[in-house]
């Protein structure tokens, strides 16, 4: 049965993280991995050029207690690597990482700029990922409007280049067909630890939009299907309602045996709010929420607020379907075409999408 190491953390404390990670890897065995020379990567959550304060990206001292962790133990050759929303150059990446306050891990590690890619197994993968000997893969525990969470196996689309991630959409339009598509990627990348930073997570809106929800704990595990399940738990979240755990349990990748070593797991009470997209706004003991309750709810939608758009452009450049314009500094979003992906709402900056249901 897969392990997954759970330790409290309180805050972004740098002697607390030492340890923490110190913890993790410990119970992990890590260190019997490492082989001087070999390459790492750390994959982070860099969603956006956001504050690390928002929940929206990896916060930078988890990043640098793990790159710390590897220095003392011989590794040299440490790179960060993500591929943002939007377009893929190195000034777009340099944009993110100053706005990601990632600049000042300088010091511990390499902010790729290699925005170069190659194919395997049917994805277009970036670089630095085929080209590391070892992957850690560095979540951020958050909900998401199409897979409901977003943890260590949804943290991998990251690893597919810009403007190419919101083609994936398109190709895989229906919930289960992307959530397999996520799977067949992780088997790909084949991360060889997936750590969760769960410390200050986000609830309702994510993974972009969301509010932060501090729950103070950090997992990891050589499984990333058994990180997603722990995960899963300690947002009070049924695992029937995550689609990307469903999947792996599917193909065989698991089966909800997890071992667990270190603290005590304390799961949020009351559980996760979920986005709108998966549950609407209706309170259940209304007559919306009783009528959906029992007779089942329509497709949500993504719905302009004009009063909240800003006119940039994000949530046209990330639609799959290309039916959103800019027009007059506002978006408009047709419906006829839209496959629900919720793309826009989460790289729209101004919190100027929601979700409503289809009449």
């Amino acid at each position: 049965m897969p392990i997954v190491s759970v330790q409290k953390s309180a805050s972004y404390d740098e002697v607390l993280l030492d340890r923490v990670i110190a913890a993790h890897f410990e119970a992990l065995r890590a260190a019997d991995d490492l082989k001087p020379g070999m390459k790492v990567l750390l994959k982070p959550n860099l969603l956006t050029g956001r504050d690390p304060a928002t929940a929206v990206t990896s916060h930078p001292a988890i990043l640098r207690a793990i790159a710390k962790w590897l220095r003392a133990h011989g590794i040299e050759h440490i790179t960060l690597a993500d591929s943002p929303s939007g377009l893929y150059t190195p000034a777009a990446l340099r944009k993110v990482y100053a706005a990601c306050k990632l600049t000042e891990l300088a010091d511990v590690l390499t902010l790729s700029e290699d925005c170069s890619s190659r194919e395997k197994n049917g994805f277009h993968l970036l670089t630095p990922v085929l080209e590391a000997d070892y992957i850690i893969d560095v979540a951020r525990l958050k909900t998401h409007g199409l897979t409901v969470m977003s943890a260590g196996v949804k943290n991998l689309f990251g690893c597919i280049p810009g403007l190419q991630k919101p083609e994936w959409h398109a190709k895989r339009p229906t919930l289960d067909g992307f959530s397999d598509m996520l799977v067949d990627l992780c088997e790909t990348v084949k991360p060889d630890l997936t750590f969760i930073d769960a410390i200050d997570c986000m609830e309702g809106n994510g993974p972009g939009g969301g509010t932060v929800r501090h729950m103070g704990f950090t997992l990891c595990s050589r499984s990333p299907y058994a990180a997603d399940e722990v995960g899963a738990q300690l947002m009070g979240l049924p695992l029937s309602m995550a689609p990307v755990i469903q999947a792996a349990r599917r193909r065989g990748l698991s089966d909800g045996s997890v071992v667990l070593c270190g603290d005590e797991l304390t799961p949020a009470d009351p559980p996760f709010q979920l986005p709108d997209a998966i549950i609407g706004k209706e309170k259940l003991f209304t007559f919306n929420g009783l009528f959906h309750h029992f007779f089942g709810r329509k497709r949500a939608y993504p719905k302009l607020i004009p009063d909240r758009c800003i006119g940039c452009g994000k949530c046209a450049e990330s639609c799959p379907e290309h039916i959103i314009q800019i027009v007059n500094r506002k978006a408009v979003i047709q419906r006829k075409g839209c496959i629900s992906c919720f793309c826009c709402q989460e790289m729209c900056p101004a919190r100027a999408i929601e979700a409503v249901r289809g009449r």
